[in-house]
């Protein structure tokens, strides 16, 4: 049986209902996109409302269009390497109520998190990539251990042993380097770089891997200001087009420009006591300038480089706060020490626990109870929806 022709006048309905339908379809975005990123379950229940919402939600450009509206992820939880009876762990503690179960990495070493990844070592020196959420990881190749400098001036070999007791490393999205255009918003299966920065008793060096074509790229030697001192494995900080990462004393700042793959050397203020005390590394909310957030005493001092009226970069001093006005008098009868900084927020280790406090709000939060063991701490930050997990066991 043929079907029925239309009748008159039908098509006209079925086009207002087509962009009555559109419209509300518009309308249910707009409430979405304001619910919190920090609680991906909201979007999950969402899409339990009905089939027409359940499309919306799964929909990849509701997805972008979600991080696009909130722009800054949030901090999902918080990797801790742990060592206990000799062996070292990383292990995941959530921040985000909703957040997926991210089984520990039993021993392996963790580096640094950036663009949601996750840099690890192991003791046989192997390195690898990881993303917590989908469970991807890539092995990296060897990083060069020859002995010696090239005839050019560029090492043949940056290390041997445990090379990361004599340098740092940070991962980013290939698409940072050089004033690159990636907003970093879902960036996790694309390219990335893996930059290594070091110095011996003479020079400073670098090297640089690229998961494009698999390879690491030595970068010519730095005689010139040496620091005399040596580089701490800790969070590093990417703010405008490079990385800098702190010195083992935190009286220097180590600048590794991504576009030109140059290196130099930046001063700290000393203390109001003359002690440059622990700190952490601050990228700020224009996320193109560098700061850096100390503990002096009782005090949290929060400091930014700016620029002077004839230009010159230097270091002021934009807030003192008061650790009675953050934390818990339980968590105060021995000064606490900053431990890591991710979008807007410090984390500090305590006689209670581990706290992360919001630099707005002056909220904080008691994140881990038990943080013995613990020797290092790095932020996860990562847009989250729920179906993406490819975590399969919990602790």
């Amino acid at each position: 049986m043929e079907p029925s022709p239309p009748r008159p006048g039908s098509r006209g309905r079925i086009g207002k209902a087509t962009h009555l339908l559109w419209l509300v379809d518009e309308l249910i975005e707009e409430v979405l996109f304001r619910f919190s990123p920090d609680d991906p379950a909201l979007l999950f229940r969402a899409a339990l409302v009905c089939k027409r919402w359940r499309r919306l939600v799964s929909d990849p450009g509701f997805r972008r269009r979600f991080r696009e509206f909130h722009r800054s992820p949030p901090t999902l939880g918080i990797l801790c390497k742990t060592v206990a009876a000799r062996f070292t762990h990383t292990r995941f503690y959530r921040t985000s109520p909703s957040c997926p179960p991210i089984r520990d990495r039993r021993d392996w070493d963790v580096l640094d998190s950036r663009h949601g990844r996750v840099l690890m070592a192991n003791a046989l020196d192997k390195l690898v990539v990881w993303d917590p959420i989908t469970e991807d990881q890539q092995e990296l190749a060897p990083l060069p251990r020859h002995a010696g400098r090239a005839p050019n001036g560029s090492l043949a070999a940056l290390c041997a042993g445990a090379f990361w007791t004599n340098g740092s490393l940070a991962v980013l999205c290939a698409g940072a380097a050089g004033g690159g255009s990636c907003d970093h918003l879902d960036c996790h299966r694309n390219p990335f770089l893996v930059v290594f920065v070091g110095n011996d008793s003479e020079v400073m060096f670098s090297c640089v891997y690229s998961s494009e074509d698999g390879t690491w790229r030595s970068e010519p030697t730095v005689a010139a200001h040496h620091p005399h001192d040596r580089l701490e494995m800790s969070s590093s900080a990417f703010a405008g087009d490079a990385l800098y990462f702190l010195f083992l004393r935190r009286t220097k700042i180590l600048k590794y420009d991504l576009g030109t793959r140059e290196m130099s050397v930046i001063h700290l203020p000393p203390g109001s006591d003359g002690v440059y005390g622990e700190l952490a590394l601050m990228t700020m909310e224009d996320n193109s300038s560098l700061g850096f957030a100390r503990r002096e005493g009782y005090t949290l001092n929060l400091w930014s480089m700016e620029a002077d009226p004839n230009g010159a970069m230097r270091w002021t001093q934009s807030r003192v706060i008061e650790h009675e006005t953050l934390l818990p008098a339980d968590a105060l009868s021995i000064p606490p020490y900053v431990v890591a900084f991710a979008e807007g927020m410090i984390f500090m280790k305590t006689c209670d626990g581990l706290f992360s406090i919001d630099l707005k709000s002056c909220q904080s939060k008691n994140v881990l109870c038990n943080d013995y063991g613990i020797q290092k701490v790095f932020p996860y930050i990562s847009f989250y929806a729920p179906g993406e997990s490819g975590a399969s066991c919990a602790r």
